[in-house]
């Protein structure tokens, strides 16, 4: 008998199956992808297969073996679908042809051979070493002890299938979309809940600041706290956000605590204060490709007090009710607290605060490290909170200030600027002036085109708008930097009028929409779509982008001849760059 998962393995090689309707690599493929489902190591594949490739290529031109190459490039281009074929015929002509990617300019003082034979076994052992960091078993040894001869035909195919895995991605241009990542569900377990709502009214007294109960240290709050923190409806939440198979979640039980609302005024300044201010609550951003979450249970019924999010549109503002749960990074998501205008409750505002480390798959040892730092420093900025709730003395009142001082500054960078464009922008600058140039001049476009192409799932809006506005801004700086010294007045007073012209149109034309709209919220749901009546709207097609291909021209014709190439180029990139980017919102635009 043959077992059905051999049966499925087997070819059905004919020529119609192999060139016509490609079947046996179809077939392949998706063989390929149960062993590649994690997008980084599809991704890392590409390089790696890239240069294992490049290195058996180089090796047959070194031995004057081009028809072999001719052969491979064929096959491929023969049995696979015509767009894999096609950039893989485009690859192998660009390692081929470009003098730049050949082995004689790789700028190691060795033989072409051992040169070529490093590139094999290094593209092979990565493969190996991404599988085992992604936590993914290999597609060869699911079929190398029954099978072996498979291993030629997925040696052959590699570099194509793992072509396909890129496309299947979309190039991997949705990661360029900042993603709200909060979510707010009701729980599942709301008889703990209830239990945690009995037991704050029976012992916790009322007073004029904020109370923090730490659940685990009593027998009376851990056990529905738990339960909680096991909540079936808040793991689903996270699901939705970080795929199962790339991400593991667990609690952070140490950072957990029942918090019941002050009775009374709000105070000035004290520590109290943070919370009607904008704030991140953890230091911990630079901790790449995990996270740790705050998750807020309502205890108690509310309608007073709302969380806002500075960096998502004003319809992302909660209200958190009893029995909701409100998930966000803890140390990413701005936030803070306000009243809402007329309504009061009837019962202290109480909220449970669940804590998770969301990290990579299989990574525990990095769960571990930043659930850890999390925790550290959040007992840590727990002490000076309570320190300062009630302050007394000049060195608690200063704290208080502090802990006030360097909650404003960290938020206002945070809604303004951002770590990671710092961090982003200080690679670029690093890599020299010319790479600082290009990756700092066209970031806005891919945030553009990148969000307009994959609004299906929610987008931060705030994000958007921050990042877009930040990289605009700095590419007309570049362009500034090199335009406005060529300026001679009253000479270019022409030239100058049109291209103010076309700036203003635009600028005209974003006052018109408004900031929210400009930046595609008919499109991402956020906003009801609204006619636009006034100059330029109804008089210039797609005014603010033509404004800018009318201002751009106008410089390129009155400065002609004291511009420079590389400052052509880059006022030519950027023409190009609104076309495509109009062009794109006239086929695809939602309305």
């Amino acid at each position: 008998m043959v077992s059905k998962e051999a049966e499925a393995s087997k070819f059905d090689i004919s020529f119609s199956s192999t060139f016509i309707s490609k079947k046996v690599y179809k077939q392949l493929l998706d063989e390929f992808n149960q062993f590649h489902r994690h997008d980084v190591n599809a991704l890392l594949h590409f390089w790696t297969t890239g240069l294992g490739v490049w290195g058996a290529i180089m090796l047959a031109l070194n031995y004057d073996m081009d028809v072999l190459v001719y052969i491979y490039a064929a096959t491929i281009a023969l049995t696979t679908p015509l767009l894999t074929g096609f950039l893989h015929t485009a690859l192998v002509a660009a390692f081929m042809y470009i003098p730049q990617l050949h082995v004689n300019a790789v700028p190691l003082e060795l033989e072409n051979l051992h040169i070529c034979a490093i590139a094999i076994a290094v593209g092979y052992l990565a493969q190996d070493l991404v599988h085992f960091v992604c936590q993914e078993k290999t597609f060869m040894n699911s079929y190398i002890g029954k099978n072996p001869p498979k291993l030629l035909v997925h040696s052959i195919y590699l570099m194509p299938l793992v072509i396909d895995g890129v496309l299947e991605r979309s190039l991997y241009l949705p990661w360029l979309v900042t993603r709200n990542r909060n979510f707010i569900i009701p729980v599942a377990s709301q008889e703990s809940v209830d239990t945690l709502r009995k037991w704050i009214h029976e012992n916790i007294a009322y007073v004029n600041e904020t109370t923090h109960v730490w659940p685990h240290k009593q027998d009376e709050t851990s056990a529905p706290v738990k339960k909680l923190e096991d909540d079936a409806a808040v793991y689903a939440s996270f699901r939705k956000i970080f795929a199962e198979k790339h991400f593991d979640i667990k609690p952070i039980q140490g950072m957990n605590e029942i918090y019941i609302t002050a009775t009374g005024a709000k105070k000035a300044i004290t520590s109290d204060a943070v919370f009607y201010t904008p704030h991140v609550d953890g230091p911990y951003f630079w901790t790449p490709w995990a996270s740790c979450y705050r998750c807020l249970v309502g205890v108690t019924p509310n309608k007073m007090v709302q969380t806002k999010f500075n960096l998502q549109h004003k319809s992302e503002d909660q209200v958190l009710g009893m029995y909701d749960c409100l998930g966000f990074d803890y140390n990413r998501e701005l936030h803070w607290i306000s009243h809402v205008e007329g309504a009061k409750n009837d019962e202290r505002r109480s909220v449970i605060k669940l804590h998770y480390v969301v990290y990579p798959r299989g990574w525990h040892w990095y769960g571990n490290l930043v659930a850890k730092l999390n925790q550290n420093y959040n007992t840590w900025a727990r002490g000076n909170f309570l320190r300062t709730l009630n302050p007394s003395g000049l060195y608690e009142h200063g704290l208080a200030w502090w802990i006030w001082f360097t909650t404003w500054f960290n938020a206002f960078f945070v809604e303004y600027f951002g770590w990671d464009n710092l961090f982003y922008i200080g690679f670029c600058y690093a890599l020299g002036p010319l790479p600082f140039l290009i990756l700092t001049s066209f970031r806005h476009y891919a945030v553009y085109m990148s969000t307009f192409a994959f609004r299906s799932r929610p987008v931060a809006h705030g994000y958007l708008m921050r990042d877009a506005k930040l990289y605009k801004t700095i590419a007309l700086c570049h362009l500034g930097r090199r335009l406005l010294p060529l300026v001679m007045l009253p000479r270019d007073l022409p030239g100058l009028c049109l291209a103010v012209a076309g700036f203003g149109i635009t600028m005209l034309a974003t006052a018109r929409l408004g900031f929210v709209r400009t930046y595609f919220g008919s499109e991402l749901g956020f906003v009801e779509p609204k006619w636009i009546e006034g100059f330029p709207y109804g008089y210039i097609p797609h005014p603010m982008i033509v404004g800018q291909l009318f201002a751009y021209s106008s410089i390129l014709w009155w400065w002609s001849s004291d511009i420079n190439f590389e400052t052509t180029a880059l006022i030519a990139t950027h023409m190009s760059l609104y076309t495509i980017h109009m062009v794109q919102e006239m086929l695809t635009s939602s309305y």
